[in-house]
C-alpha cells in the first residue's frame, strides 16, 4: 500500500492578480518573490490554495467545520471533530484553549510563476457621478498589479495519515496536572469519554497502542477515507478562487498534472516543472522524468494529465512521459488516480 501521493500541477492565469500582498499608496501589490538574479516572480500563497481547496469542497457538498467553531475576540477554537469535518481531516487544526493540535496531512506548496513579473498595472476609478454628483467631483482611482503566467504547484498527502487520529494528543487535552499518575488518570478518563462518543459512529474503527505508547488510535473505515481522499482530487480538479473576483477572475485548475503513489513521503514534483516560451508554451518533459526517476522501486504508479491544446510540445510529452507512466487528459487522470486509490 502507498505512504503517500505526489501531485504536482500547472495552472494558467490569463489576467489576474491571484493573492495580493499589500497597498502602497494606492496600489494593490501582487505577492511576488526574488530570484537569485533579481528579477521577480509571482506567487499564491499555500495558506490561499488550501483556503480555494476548502471552498471547492464546500461547493461539491461537503460540511466544513468553520460554521461550529467557537469565535472568543481573536481566538478560534475548532470544534475538534475530524471524523465529522472533511478540512479538520485533511488540514488539521489547533485548538490552543485545550492544547489540542493536529498537523495537516495534506502539504501544499505555494503556486509559483514561471515567468517573471513585468510590472503590469490595471487602472480603476470610482466615479462619483454615479453618488449623485457632478462630472467635474472626479472620482477614487487606484491601481493593481496584475500578471499573465504559468504556475507551478505541488501537494503532498500523507496517505497513511488520512482519516487516523491519536487520542493524544489530536483527541483529548494534555492533563495539566503535576503529579504523573493524577496526570494519567485524568487523560485516561478523557480518553473514556471519547472512546463512548465515537461509539456512535460506524464507520470508525478504534485500535489500542502498545506500550510504550499510550492512548487509543481512531481510523475511518476504508471506504470512507477513499472518499474523502477523492473529493480532495475533485476539488483540485475545480480550483478557482482569490481575491478581486469580481473583476479579475481566475480558473486554477490543472492544464497539466502528474500523479504519483509513493511507497515513500517526499514532494517529487516540487522543483521538477520547466516551461519555456516561444510561440506556445514547451513543457520539458527530462526534468520531470529526471524527478521520478530518483524514485525508481519507491513507487507503484505514477499517471499525467494534459490539457488538449494547450502544449506547443504535446505530442512530445505524451510519447515521452508515455514511457514513464500513463498518460492522458487531465479529468481522465484524475479519474484514473481514483481508482487506483480503490486498490489501496
Amino acid at each position: 500500500m502507498s505512504k503517500a501521493i505526489a501531485i504536482g500541477y500547472l495552472a494558467n492565469v490569463s489576467l489576474g492578480n491571484v493573492n495580493a500582498s499589500h497597498t502602497e499608496g494606492n496600489v494593490m501589490v501582487a505577492k511576488k518573490v526574488t530570484l537569485p538574479d533579481g528579477s521577480a516572480v509571482p506567487y499564491v500563497s499555500g495558506q490561499a490554495i488550501r483556503r480555494m481547496l476548502r471552498d471547492r469542497l464546500e461547493d461539491l457538498g461537503w460540511q466544513l467545520s468553520e460554521p461550529f467553531a467557537n469565535v472568543s475576540g481573536q481566538e478560534v477554537t475548532p470544534p475538534v471533530q475530524p471524523w465529522k469535518y472533511i478540512d479538520e481531516d485533511l488540514f488539521g487544526y489547533m485548538d490552543t484553549s485545550q492544547n489540542r493540535r493536529r498537523t495537516s496531512p495534506v502539504r501544499v506548496s505555494s503556486l509559483i510563476g514561471l515567468f517573471r513579473f513585468q510590472g503590469d498595472r490595471d487602472l480603476g476609478t470610482r466615479s462619483f457621478e454615479k453618488f449623485g454628483e457632478n462630472l467635474q467631483a472626479g472620482g477614487n482611482m487606484f491601481e493593481t498589479e496584475i500578471y499573465s503566467n504559468l504556475f507551478k504547484g505541488s501537494i503532498l498527502i500523507e496517505f497513511d495519515r488520512i482519516g487516523m487520529w491519536k487520542s493524544r494528543y489530536e483527541l483529548i487535552p494534555a492533563s495539566k496536572k503535576e503529579n504523573p499518575a493524577q496526570r494519567e488518570k485524568e487523560e485516561k478518563t478523557w480518553e473514556d469519554k471519547k472512546l463512548e462518543e465515537l461509539s456512535a459512529f460506524d464507520y470508525i474503527e478504534v485500535e489500542n497502542l502498545s506500550l510504550p505508547f499510550k492512548g487509543f488510535i481512531a481510523k475511518l473505515k476504508s471506504a470512507k477515507k477513499i472518499e474523502r481522499l477523492n473529493a480532495l482530487l475533485e476539488a483540485l480538479k475545480f480550483l478557482w478562487g482569490g481575491g478581486r473576483t469580481a473583476r479579475m477572475l481566475v480558473d486554477l485548475s490543472p492544464r497539466f498534472i502528474a500523479i504519483m503513489f509513493l511507497k515513500v513521503k517526499h514532494p517529487v514534483f516540487l522543483e521538477a516543472f520547466r516551461v519555456t516560451y516561444e510561440d506556445g508554451y514547451y513543457l520539458d518533459t527530462q526534468s520531470i522524468a529526471n524527478a521520478i526517476q530518483k524514485f525508481h522501486g519507491k513507487y507503484d504508479a505514477v499517471i499525467f494529465g494534459v490539457e488538449y491544446g494547450f502544449f506547443a510540445n504535446e505530442e512530445e510529452i505524451k510519447e515521452n512521459l508515455g514511457e514513464l507512466g500513463t498518460v492522458s487528459s487531465v479529468t481522465e487522470a484524475i479519474d484514473f488516480a481514483k481508482k487506483k486509490l480503490d486498490e489501496q
